[in-house]
């Protein structure tokens, strides 16, 4: 069970910092706008024309979907699930009555091409949908829409709301806003602490007229707990400011807990146009508590309309704005600068470098959109005009490094977020290490290494233990730490890597997986699970009334407790030290026992009996143990 942890490997991160384009698209295809990496690989994106691309690291790209409305259904961006599958909305369309139009619709689409719609917005529940779902840590979807929400009526579009689907397609409308309080919701992350914090572009305290008169306010900052009440962390200031930030459109979260984020217009810089508030747009920072500093103001040399913003493993963040910068656009009627468009990057302490202006030759994408840090270390993005057939492009620039960069703290059964004492966890990033090698011949009468050909990872200043080791990807054990975030670093013969943040709970359950289904066994350690999934093996799911073990990860503190840093002995049953229990769709299930497994580290099996009542079919299995329950999405097969 050592070597259940696995992810594919990436090409070794370049040494030249220069931008090329990926590939240039035309036709149906034509002006790129999102981009994201999928578990395969290849890139994803949207199109402004109702087009889902797929994309090769070698620039082949294909069609993936083709909407048959196209330029009226408002293609959002794409995310995908931990199922493999895509999931996104249109900002209209659907069978909802909204403004003859539709209220805009999510749904799911196969990575084959096809295309399901889960949800119909009627306007009371949320109307034009705007940015990309997320996947919450529970496995469920979550959104906003820009207007609708209990404020739809005859008379009002509505300020917006925010709304949360399962992937079963359960909808619920979580809350909605009131003017007051933020209007126009573009953008919202889950932040470490569980919590939900977006932006809008519109509402309030402040006065910014201008664009829209139906919404007043300049914007503000929110924060929606995971009991549901929203409150305001921050509203942007009046317009008449000459350092206003109004109408904020990107957030993140960044290593050291706080919140980054671009507004595309204010600031202190010279920018205007036609329909255009003044400023060219700012790079600010917001504390948990609200806590509010302006770290650049953009100025049209360096930029203008910022639309990205992401930090990167090295620590530093970098975006790209649509407009501005050295290069001449002179399509762009009514745009003030008339650039067209930078790639940028700034340090947390606000040193701010443009790094590369577009339009610098006849085949460089123009006005770019959004920006990724791939599997391979380097930055990629799109360009929703420019390239060789002026019609949009995929860009890539390359960052230098020779230490080791983290890209990801992960449970390492779950591969989502959290880890817990004496659980597995997975490491992902570049130049980790210059060797592969497994523990296998460095454990020495059951004590495991602190560390492995000169790689070691510290969490919270104490080392894991370390199981496996590649260039791109690390698997350990996690030591003994207290709850809370804990800073993790990799230290290799080049050096330490930046600082990650990772969240450590006392428990942190998740089971492993082939695919999307738990690793799961009877008791004479038979495969239980649908045949097919573990290719070239024929398998047999489990039965009603069977008693199979489950294999899992992070069910926390045992009794007798287990001897840190140690293979787990075989003359002791180290069980959980408190009650697990489990269930399979929504019938609780008969639980044996939870133990770690002797002569493992970190793997603990639970012991349970299918429902006798099941039918056939596939179906949810979730652990709970100290009210932490382990991912909804995990699955297991019931075949009578």
């Amino acid at each position: 069970m050592r070597a259940v942890l696995c992810c594919a490997l990436f090409a070794a991160l370049a040494s030249a910092q220069t931008l090329t384009t990926v590939a240039s698209f035309r036709g149906t295809s034509a002006n790129p706008y999102s981009l994201i990496q999928g578990s395969d690989g290849n890139f994803y994106g949207s199109t402004l024309d109702g087009v889902v691309f797929k994309l090769t690291p070698a620039g082949v790209e294909s069609m993936l979907y083709e909407s048959a409305n196209l330029q009226v259904e408002d293609l959002n961006p794409i995310i995908q699930g931990r199922d493999g599958n895509f999931y996104g909305t249109t900002q209209v369309g659907g069978n909802g009555n909204c403004d003859s139009i539709g209220c805009g619709t999510i749904f799911l689409l196969t990575p084959g091409g096809a295309l399901t719609t889960t949800y119909n917005f009627q306007g009371s529940d949320g109307f034009f949908p705007l940015g990309n779902l997320i996947q919450g840590s529970d496995g469920n979807f979550y959104g906003t829409t820009a207007q609708g929400g209990t404020g739809f009526n005859s008379n009002s579009n509505g300020e917006g709301a925010i709304f949360r689907i399962t992937p079963a397609g359960v909808f619920s409308l979580l809350a909605s806003f009131t003017g007051m309080n933020g209007s126009y919701p573009a953008a919202m992350i889950q932040g470490s602490d569980g919590n939900f914090y977006g932006i809008t572009q519109y509402g309030g305290s402040g006065s910014c007229p201008g664009m829209y008169l139906t919404y007043t306010g300049c914007g503000s900052i929110f924060k929606f707990t995971s009991g549901g009440a929203l409150s305001t962390l921050y509203s942007f200031p009046a317009a008449t400011n000459s350092t206003s930030n109004i109408f904020p459109q990107t957030l993140v979260q960044a290593s050291d807990g706080n919140f980054y984020g671009t507004t595309p217009y204010g600031g202190t810089g010279s920018c205007s146009g036609e329909g255009q508030p003044s400023g060219c747009g700012v790079v600010f920072k917001i504390t948990p508590g609200g806590v509010f500093s302006v770290l650049h103001n953009f100025a049209p040399a360096d930029g203008s309309v910022p639309s990205a913003l992401i930090q990167a493993s090295d620590g530093n963040f970098y975006g790209v704005a649509q407009f501005g910068g050295a290069n001449n656009c002179p399509a762009q009627s009514g745009v003030s600068p008339s650039g067209c468009g930078t790639l940028f990057k700034i340090t947390p302490s606000g040193s701010f470098t443009t790094l590369h202006s577009f339009g610098a030759t006849a085949a460089d994408g123009q006005n770019p959109q959004s920006l990724l840090q791939a599997a391979d270390g380097n930055l990629y993005g799109a360009a929703s005009a420019g390239g060789a057939d002026q019609s949009g492009a995929v860009f890539e620039y390359q960052l230098s490094s020779s230490g080791p960069l983290i890209t990801a703290v992960v449970n390492g059964a779950s591969f989502q977020p959290g880890i817990a004492p004496g659980s597995w966890m997975t490491v992902t990033g570049t130049n980790l290490s210059s060797v592969t090698d497994t523990w296998n011949n460095a454990i020495v009468n059951g004590a495991l290494p602190a560390e492995l050909d000169g790689v070691k990872v510290m969490v919270a200043g104490e080392p894991a233990y370390i199981e496996y080791i590649s260039s791109t990807q690390i698997n350990a054990i996690v030591p003994s730490v207290p709850a809370g975030t804990a800073a993790v670093t990799v230290i290799n013969s080049s050096g330490a890597s930046p600082v990650v943040n990772a969240q450590v709970g006392a428990v942190a359950p998740a089971f492993f997986l082939w695919g999307n289904y738990a690793v799961a066994t009877r008791q004479d350690f038979t495969y239980a699970v649908k045949n097919g999934v573990i290719p070239g093996l024929t398998t047999t799911p489990a039965a009603p009334g069977d008693v199979i073990i489950l294999w899992g990860t992070g069910f926390g503190p045992t009794s007798p407790a287990d001897p840190a840093g140690m293979e787990t002995p075989s003359n002791t049953t180290y069980n959980t030290a408190s009650a697990v229990s489990v269930t399979i769709g929504s019938t609780s299930a008969t639980v044996y026992g939870a133990a770690l497994a002797p002569g493992f580290a970190g793997l603990y099996q639970v012991a349970i009996q299918i429902p006798a009542s099941l039918a056939s079919g596939d179906y949810p299995v979730v652990a709970a143990i100290n009210n932490v329950a382990s991912p909804s999405t995990t699955m297991i097969t019931v075949e009578q």
